[in-house]
């Protein structure tokens, strides 16, 4: 695992909050900290995610994106997938994880966390509009 001391501040609490350091936290870290440098950060945020998991955490600690609040929707789906919505900006943006990147991760844990958190954001994710009906 990565150095506590190492990681951001954020991502400390982030990792407090979860309970553990994981790649679902890291994915949903990423993905959130991606949609906010496109569509920017909102307290009027919705959030659905197919295949939830550890990210749910992500979103919820760093958008105040929870299922109790009407503000995160968990799907059912096939893959990973994240949909972004700001109301105040009336932008949004489906997140993919990159199967080619995916597929590209060392072998080793701790490698391949440094990796999905220094691979640029249009790399790791493919990205599209998404409009909220």
């Amino acid at each position: 695992m990565m150095e506590y001391k190492d990681l951001p501040e954020e991502i400390r609490g982030l990792m407090e909050h979860h309970g553990h350091l994981c790649f679902g936290v890291l994915l949903g870290y990423r993905a959130c900290k991606y949609a906010v440098d496109i569509i920017g950060m909102s307290e009027n945020m919705k959030v659905i995610i197919d295949k939830g998991g550890c990210g749910n955490d992500a979103v919820s600690y760093l958008l105040n994106c929870t299922t109790e609040n009407g503000r995160l929707v968990v799907r059912e789906g096939k893959g990973q997938y994240w949909s972004f919505f700001n109301y105040d900006e009336d932008e949004g943006i489906s997140l993919k994880l990159n199967p080619v990147i995916i597929s590209q991760l060392p072998k080793d844990k701790e490698q391949a966390e440094k990796y999905i958190m220094e691979l640029p954001g249009n790399l790791l994710f493919m990205a599209e509009p998404f409009f909220e009906a």
